[in-house]
């Protein structure tokens, strides 16, 4: 593993690996915002990272230039890292991995990435996921999930939250990855949260934290959240503002908002990939408002 490089030496006793990838599904940065709320509370040690020398394209994913205390300029590289956590007591620990989705050589890249896995002792992983969806601010973000280990899909089932994959089409980095670990006997479960489509582009603190009460329920993690709870609250009152300042949009919430509880009390039923279209979404969106303006002129 020389693209690798470990900062002390690697524990053997971690079953479970959580993985959050940006860029392709990480709507509202909600994957990358939840496992940087997750490292921060669970004190989480750096174990190790991938040099990102062979995998990305700097012209794509730019390194950025920082100044220290001391004023001296320090370059920070595209991130592929492991962290680790191990509770007080005696029960197993954590590995945690998070980075962007690299452009080249992914089979290399999966294959790096699982290797250190299997050395920390990884036998099943949660990978988060954000898409976009046709739901309002105004209420709870879903999530939904399947898994390969029997135990964790019926949780799924158990708690409304499971969706069978169906889609087909292009893919991420998460798959290729989750792929490769089946083939080593790893399980997995994916999880993933769903964002108002009428904010894309905004970094969506309440998918974070869906992510991470989804993730804390099914490992049995007990943590509180306070800066993430007010980072929900300010967001929910910036849309909220920004709704409120156009008639034609704040119609299209009501719509949302009614066909959101119209389902609140069903039990959900399995979403596809392929029904949750950014572009169409988006499309829906825009129909809508125009309608909205010329009914308003005439």
């Amino acid at each position: 593993m020389d693209s690798v490089e470990f900062h002390r030496e690697p524990p053997s006793n971690l079953p479970t690996m959580v993985v959050a990838f940006g860029g392709w599904i990480d709507a509202g940065e909600a994957v990358t915002g939840a496992m940087r709320y997750l490292v921060r509370q669970l004190a989480a040690s750096p174990l190790a990272s991938i040099d990102p020398e062979d995998f990305f394209d700097f012209t794509k994913v730019r390194p950025v230039v920082r100044l220290t205390a001391e004023g001296q300029r320090v370059i920070r590289w595209p991130r592929s890292e492991f962290l680790t956590w191990q509770p007080p007591e005696s029960r197993a620990g954590l590995l945690l991995f998070r980075g962007m989705e690299p452009h080249r050589r992914w089979r290399t890249y999966a294959t790096l990435l699982l290797d250190v896995a299997e050395h920390c002792g990884v036998q099943r992983i949660v990978s988060l996921g954000a898409l976009l969806a046709a739901l309002p601010h105004t209420r709870p973000p879903r999530v939904t999930g399947s898994s390969t280990d029997p135990a964790w899909q019926a949780r799924l089932e158990a708690w409304g939250m499971y969706r069978r994959p169906r889609y087909e089409g292009p893919t991420g980095i998460a798959s290729v990855v989750l792929d490769a670990a089946t083939r080593r006997g790893m399980s997995y479960l994916t999880l993933m949260g769903q964002a108002p489509h009428y904010l894309e582009g905004a970094t969506n603190p309440a998918v974070s934290r869906a992510l991470l009460t989804s993730v804390s329920r099914l490992l049995g993690l007990a943590l509180d959240w306070p800066q993430l709870e007010e980072a929900v609250q300010a967001f929910r009152t910036q849309c909220d503002q920004a709704v409120a300042a156009d008639a034609s949009t704040q119609a299209y919430v009501r719509q949302l908002e009614q066909d959101y509880d119209a389902t609140a009390d069903e039990a959900p039923r399995p979403l596809r990939d392929d029904e949750i279209s950014p572009e169409q979404l988006m499309q829906d969106l825009e129909d809508f408002l125009r309608k909205e303006r010329e009914g308003g002129a005439e």
